[in-house]
Order: C-alpha cells, then structure tokens, then sequence
C-alpha cells in the first residue's frame, strides 16, 4: 500500500495564480505531518541581467534576487516557516523542477494553473505539461479554492494495474472519500445494437468487471465499501469531464501507463485541451517504470 507522503513539492511563479496551490499544498502537508518544500526557478543570468542594467531602478539591483524570492515566500507564509524549505534555482524551469523533486525525495508534486487573460479559461502552460508527462511521483494541479478536504473522489479506469495504482494511491493518502470508479469506452457501430439487450449486457459487465478489479486492487474494507463503479458508453475524455463537473467532484484521479489508449488520450496530444476542461482539481499518478 502507498504510504502518504512525506514530502511535498509546490512549484511556484510567486504570483496569485499559484495561491491555490499554495493553500492546498499547506493543508495537505499539516494533514500527512509532511515537509512542504517551496521551488521558484529564475531565468538563467536573471541576476546578473538585474544587477548590469542601467534600465532597472536602483534600489532593485542590490541585492540577491534570491533572497528576495525567498523573503516573498516568507510573507505568502505569513512567517509559518515549520515544515516549509524554500529552494530558488536557475534555469529551465520543468528541468528543474524535476530535478529538485529527485534531490529533496518528493513524494508528490502540487502546481497550479494560469488564467488565459481577464477572466479567461485557465490553461497549464508548457511547465506543468511536463511535469505531468515525465514526473516520476503524482502531479496534483490545483484548481479550486480550499474549501474543504478532498471527499468526492473520481478514479478514472481502464481496469489496468495502473488503474489499480491510482486508486490505492488515492485511497490511502484520502481515507474518508467517496470514489467513483469511471469508465468510459466507444463501440463501433453501436447504432446497430439491440438497445435492450446492450443494458443488460452492460449491467452484468459492470458488477463483472467492479469485482474482478477491487478482488486485485488492495483496499481496507471501510474504504471498498465506498468505492462504486460507473460505466458508460460514448467518448472516454468527453464523457470523464462531464461528470466530474456535473457531480461537482473535488478531485479526479488518472493512472498512466494503463493497457487501453485511455491515459495516452488524456496526457497525449489532447493534454491541454482535455486537463484544462476540467472543472476539479486533478491527480496523475504514474506506474513505476520497470528497470
């Protein structure tokens, strides 16, 4: 079973897009007693570009920008420093980022998502579609005010062993939350299906496939009882997003490396189009690679 984590990663710009992530970060730390380290990464030659320019004022080329990133993280801490290592870096940032998460041992990593001008749609950018793509531990990107734990919880499955490791994943770091096992598939030719016949069909395959696929996944009992299954017929991405806004979920878990196209559709070609859809807060939990 996964154990909750130790360390948690918050990669910030320090600006107010990441005060969500912020918060969420803060609260899930004080909740797994976890060490809360804060990563800024700088442009490459910023301080010495600040330092050299005749343009900039005065008063903002003495100094370590470093340290003053570090003094911003103090005031968004409001002083709350206990648990809290602040990491400024150089660099490119997704690189670096990455290679912070290695160095600390981060057990998962928290981001945050911008806002695609006034009041526009919020979108990932280019560092957190990386993170997504080659964190080796969870990427949760935070959406939503922290208004309360995490409790209505929706698994995304393929019924895979990555599948699997996401539940599990989510279940012991969220012990008290309701799941909802969703699986979504297409049929070709479908209008060609006797209707009647296909839901009762789809009735057996779903009491077949929940209990084939909680008898592997390890759970403690108070937990499978609040796991429940949904299937449904039609677009798998389209279908997942329209429910997780629909029942106002708080969170949406995705396992990557499953045996259907299922985590390759969402985090392939169509990841900004399809984790921007999404109305909650998202949790991409990554197989171990076999070495």
């Amino acid at each position: 079973m996964v154990a909750a984590p130790k360390r948690i990663m918050l990669a910030t710009d320090l600006s107010c897009r990441c005060d969500r992530a912020l918060d969420r970060a803060r609260r899930l730390a004080r909740d797994w007693k976890a060490t809360l380290v804060l990563v800024h990464v700088m442009e490459p030659g910023l301080a010495d570009r600040i330092r050299t320019d005749p343009d900039v004022p005065s008063w903002r080329r003495t100094g370590d920008p470093a340290t003053k990133m570090r003094h911003q993280i103090w005031r968004d801490l409001a002083g709350d420093m206990a648990d809290v290592d602040v990491r400024v870096v150089e660099g490119e940032a997704a690189e670096q980022l990455l290679a912070v998460a290695a160095e600390e041992r981060c057990d998962l990593i928290v981001t945050g998502v911008a806002r695609d001008g006034i009041l526009g749609p919020m979108v990932l950018g280019t560092t957190v579609n990386k993170l997504v793509r080659h964190a080796e531990v969870p990427v949760l990107i935070v959406r939503n005010r922290v208004n309360r734990p995490y409790g209505k919880i929706v698994v995304g499955t393929d019924f895979s062993d990555s599948s699997a490791r996401a539940l599990t994943t989510a279940a012991k770091w969220f012990p008290t939350a309701e799941y909802v096992l969703f699986h979504g598939y297409d049929i070709p030719f479908d209008d060609l299906l006797d209707k009647d016949e296909f839901g009762r069909q789809l009735a057996a395959m779903e009491e077949r496939c929940k209990a084939d696929f909680l008898a592997k996944t390890p759970l403690d009992d108070a937990v499978r009882e609040r796991v429940h299954l949904l299937i449904e017929h039609g677009n798998p991405e389209r279908l997942l997003w329209d429910y997780v806004t629909d029942q106002e979920a708080d969170l949406t878990v995705i396992g990557s490396h499953g045996r259907s196209a299922f985590f390759d559709v969402l985090i392939g070609s169509m990841t900004k189009r399809l984790l921007e859809s999404a109305q909650g807060d998202t949790l991409v939990v990554r197989r171990p690679r076999t070495r």
